[in-house]
C-alpha cells in the first residue's frame, strides 16, 4: 500500500514495540509513566483531533475503511486484525485507537465579579463506568469544572473514557485533596455532599450562587474530607423502597438540576 498516511508493514506481531505501549496503557501504573492514554472508536478519535490534540499515534485494524482514517500529519499503523482485537475489551471493536497524551489540568474557578462557578468533585467513586457517566453529564450541563478526589478511579481508564464519550477534551477537570480543596471551596456559597440521607431536598436547595457538587462512592459512601467540608447534605427522595441511585445517575440528575435553576435565573435577571 502505497498510501502515505500509513507507515510501514501491516503489525502481526504482539511483541511490537507500539502493541506492547498500548497493552502497557490498559494499566493505571503504564498510563501515568507513559503520561498517556488509549482512545477507540472514530468518534472518539475524532474528538481528540477536533480539540487541537496531537495523538503520539494512531492504530487502525488492517480491514478499517480506508475512507474513515483520518487524514493527520501523524503516524498511523495498520494492525491485523488477530492482534488489534486483544488491546480492547470491547467486544466488537470498531477497529481504530489512539495514543493520547494526558490533559494539562486547570485551576479550579472561584467566585468573582465574572460570575458564580458550579463544579463537580468527584469523591472515591472507583467504578470507571461512573466516572465517565459523571464527565459526560458535567459537560452536557456545561458546568464550569471537574475535580477528581483521592480514591477515585483513574479518569482514563479505557472504561471511563469510553462512558464520557469525549467529554474529557470538553470540560477542564484536576486532581486535588482535601487540604488543597479547602481554601478553594470556603469561597464557594454552597458545598453540596451528595447524600442518601440529608436533609435538604435537591430541588429545593438553591444552585444559583456559586455551588460546588461533592459526588460519593455509592459502595463506601462520602469520606471523611467531603463530611468536613460540606455545608449542606442533599438528598434525592425515592420511592418503591429503593435506596440509592448510582454515582452516575445521582450526579447527573443533581447537576442538571443546579443548571436548571441557573438557566432560569438568569432568564429572570435579562427580563
Amino acid at each position: 500500500m502505497n498510501d502515505p498516511r500509513f507507515t510501514g508493514d501491516v503489525i502481526a506481531s504482539p511483541a511490537n514495540k507500539g502493541i506492547k505501549t498500548i497493552r502497557s496503557l490498559q494499566r493505571r501504573k503504564g498510563r501515568q509513566q507513559e503520561r498517556a492514554f488509549v482512545v477507540e472508536g472514530t468518534r472518539a478519535v475524532e474528538d481528540i483531533l477536533q480539540a487541537a490534540i496531537r495523538p503520539r499515534a494512531i492504530y487502525v485494524r488492517d480491514d478499517f475503511p480506508l475512507t474513515d482514517v483520518p487524514d493527520v500529519q501523524m503516524p498511523v499503523h495498520r494492525v491485523a486484525r488477530n492482534i488489534f482485537d486483544t488491546l480492547t475489551d470491547v467486544p466488537h471493536p470498531q477497529g481504530i485507537l489512539a495514543i493520547v497524551p494526558t490533559l494539562p489540568e486547570r485551576e479550579v474557578p472561584v467566585p468573582d465579579e465574572r460570575g458564580a462557578p458550579l463544579i463537580l468533585i468527584i469523591d472515591g467513586v472507583r467504578d470507571p463506568g461512573n466516572m465517565g457517566t459523571l464527565f459526560r453529564s458535567a459537560a452536557g450541563a456545561g458546568i464550569d469544572h471537574i475535580v477528581i478526589g483521592p480514591e477515585s478511579v483513574d479518569a482514563y481508564h479505557p472504561k471511563a473514557v469510553r462512558a464520557a464519550m469525549g467529554a474529557h477534551v470538553r470540560i477542564p477537570f484536576s486532581h486535588r485533596d482535601w487540604p488543597s480543596l479547602a481554601e478553594t471551596l470556603a469561597t464557594y456559597d454552597l458545598v453540596a455532599l451528595a447524600d442518601a440521607s440529608g436533609e435538604a431536598v435537591y430541588d429545593e436547595v438553591d444552585w444559583t450562587a456559586s455551588a460546588a457538587l461533592i459526588v460519593g462512592s455509592e459502595a463506601f459512601g462520602p469520606s471523611s474530607g467531603a463530611w468536613q467540608l460540606a455545608n449542606t447534605h442533599v438528598s434525592i427522595p425515592l420511592s418503591r423502597g429503593v435506596e440509592s441511585l448510582n454515582a452516575g445517575v445521582a450526579g447527573s440528575l443533581l447537576l442538571f438540576e443546579a443548571v436548571r435553576q441557573r438557566r432560569g435565573a438568569a432568564g429572570q435577571s435579562r427580563s
